[in-house]
């Protein structure tokens, strides 16, 4: 179940943090806050602080850290939902929200209101918009408008507003389903504008959210639902509630990114496809597809941006004990292009072949490095190293560790030593302590700096937001804490730094947050008295230019293996010198 926002902040208003941890730990005050001995590692001198003003803790030796609820939840080994609930029962917090039959009303409420949306959307859609045209420019013909139920809403700040009212929906309902957005000085006004709607539905078809893609220039580009009382992200899979007969019969899943990938797909007969709601592809997501197949046909554009997302996908589904195939997309953006372009039975083919993701991230690292060669093997140890960190703790991790280690000629001992003596970049959530040291230091400074600023700084978000640099982040902890502080920013309307960290049930991430929350004074560069603009500003450009530094070279290496003269050797020169241009401006 998803506890609101609203009643978590009541019971961390009514919850003493002092107090609680005062129960299992002996803490003592130390200027404003409080510290003692950690509770959670061999602590032999105070290195745990509460701060009451933040309603935080952390520990700077193991780096465990987070909200009166994490708290809880390790030393209790309970669930977040189970944490809140104990600590309403301690400090008097009603808690019957949560009763069936309110619990009811309330998702019947929301359903009508989504209902009543979805009406409006549809009738808007066909009443001459330019969303039926780019709808049909886009491949999707009106059968299949009118099978999905696309639909538009107009660029209006109460379109939709006024259909709700009209049918009895309660505009706080509205609020709670994702349609309407609270205005500070009082009313309401339509969360989605100007955007091309589609439905989401859950796996038995009901409708539970939209999706909508923007028609013309604006950011977002695509924007979901918030998480509501029947809507849940990461729990839902886009098109699964049409795909799930067809999954069982083809015996496999056709894995895509995007919303339309999955439409043009669907309705060119490849009824087996789904995708994850314009956002990563998480855990529970991949749990869901197990349920149903364990034969996964991830397709990926074949550019940085696809690896990466193959470098991502290995680990969650290695960890479900589903070893993905993978098809590159080489020649268009996406599947929806490239069906397009060639045809349903030419893309079924190239399906047919698709082979091991893992094959095909060591094929790319092979590539590009000369692993024959001390700089190239090296090179392609650290591209290597994340992914095989992720899985660090993965049933499959000797014949994996096997496996990389002939690819890139590196000994096995050396990689089981080397693996030994790093930190996991991300282990699964554990509620009792764990080893997990990722703190301030452990991260690239520059993506941190980045990241970090968008916590603690207003406005930040919308500046890094408007930089673009966000997919270049390579740390892959820091990427996805910077997405969902975006999410969180979009779905609240605001960006409260302390709201934020309450909202997260992950032990890690709540750690970091902590962390940054309430840092040492000689490890803050964000401090008051620092220029924080011109360091956002200087950590932007030192991501963009690492990013340059790699490329140039990935190219270097690309080159000793072609002859001199050659068109590829030529090109690869060609954009060799325009970065070395670029790098010493």
């Amino acid at each position: 179940m998803r506890i609101p926002e609203s009643k978590i902040a009541e019971v961390a208003a009514a919850a003493d943090i002092v107090q609680v941890i005062s129960d299992y730990v002996n803490l003592k005050k130390a200027g404003k806050d409080y510290r003692g001995i950690c509770p959670f590692h061999g602590d032999k001198d105070p290195s745990f602080y509460v701060s009451p003003q933040k309603g935080i803790f952390h520990c700077f030796g193991c780096s465990v850290g987070g909200s009166v609820f994490n708290f809880i939840m390790r030393v209790e080994n309970t669930s977040f939902v189970e944490a809140v609930r104990l600590l309403a029962g301690r400090y008097g917090v009603p808690f019957h929200f949560e009763q069936d039959r309110r619990t009811v009303d309330e998702k019947s409420n929301l359903e009508k209101a989504l209902s009543v949306a979805q009406e409006y959307f549809k009738d808007s859609l066909h009443d001459g918009s330019s969303a039926k045209e780019y709808l049909i420019g886009r491949g999707v013909p009106d059968q299949s408008i009118t099978l999905l139920e696309l639909g538009f809403a107009p660029d209006s700040w109460d379109g939709v507003q006024g259909r709700l009212r009209s049918a009895g929906v309660d505009s706080k309902d509205a609020v709670s389903a994702g349609l309407l957005r609270s205005r500070a000085g009082g009313g309401f006004y339509d969360y989605f504008r100007s955007r091309v709607m589609i439905p989401i539905r859950d796996m038995t078809g009901k409708l539970i959210g939209f999706g909508g893609r923007i028609l013309g220039p604006g950011e977002p580009k695509y924007l979901n639902s918030p998480d509501s009382a029947v809507f849940r992200k990461k729990n839902v899979l886009f098109g699964l509630d049409t795909a799930r007969e067809a999954i069982r019969t083809e015996g496999f899943v056709v894995l895509v990114e995007g919303y339309f990938d999955q439409i043009s797909l669907r309705i060119r007969g490849l009824e087996n496809t789904v995708a994850p709601l314009g956002t990563a592809l998480g855990t529970e997501q991949v749990k869901l597809l197990k349920r149903f197949t364990s034969d996964v046909i991830a397709v990926f554009d074949g550019d940085e941006a696809g690896l990466r997302a193959v470098k991502r996908a290995i680990p969650l589904f290695l960890s479900e004990g589903i070893e993905p195939r993978c098809l590159i997309l080489t020649e268009d953006k996406d599947p929806d292009e490239a069906v397009n372009r060639i045809g349903v039975e030419a893309f079924r083919k190239e399906l047919d072949g698709a082979g091991s993701a893992i094959d095909f991230f060591l094929d790319s690292v092979e590539s590009r490095y000369d692993v024959n060669a001390i700089q190239g093997r090296n090179l392609a140890l650290e591209e290597c190293l994340p992914v095989l960190r992720e899985i660090a703790d993965s049933k499959e991790a000797d014949y994996l560790i096997e496996r990389f280690s002939s690819r890139i000629k590196v000994r096995e001992d050396r990689l089981r030593r080397i693996l030994r003596s790093g930190p996991n970049i991300r282990r699964p959530e554990r509620v009792v302590a764990t080893d997990h040291k990722k703190n301030l230091f452990d991260f690239p400074a520059d993506e941190r700096n980045v990241v970090r600023g968008m916590l603690l700084r207003d406005g930040f978000i919308e500046r890094v937001l408007e930089s673009g640099v966000l997919k270049d982040l390579e740390d892959s902890v820091l990427s996805d804490l910077a997405e969902r502080m975006v999410s969180f920013r979009q779905q609240e309307g605001q960006f409260d730094p302390v709201a934020f960290s309450r909202s997260l049930e992950d032990h890690n991430l709540a750690s970091i947050i902590a962390g940054w929350l309430k840092p040492r004074p000689e490890e803050d560069d964000l401090r008051p008295e620092v220029d924080g603009d011109l360091a956002i500003d200087h950590s932007v450009d030192s991501i963009r230019l690492r990013k340059l530094e790699r490329r140039k070279d990935e190219i270097k290496e690309r080159m000793k293996k072609c002859p001199a003269g050659e068109e590829e050797y030529n090109l690869l020169a060609q954009e060799f010198w325009a970065i070395a241009r670029r790098l010493h401006k």
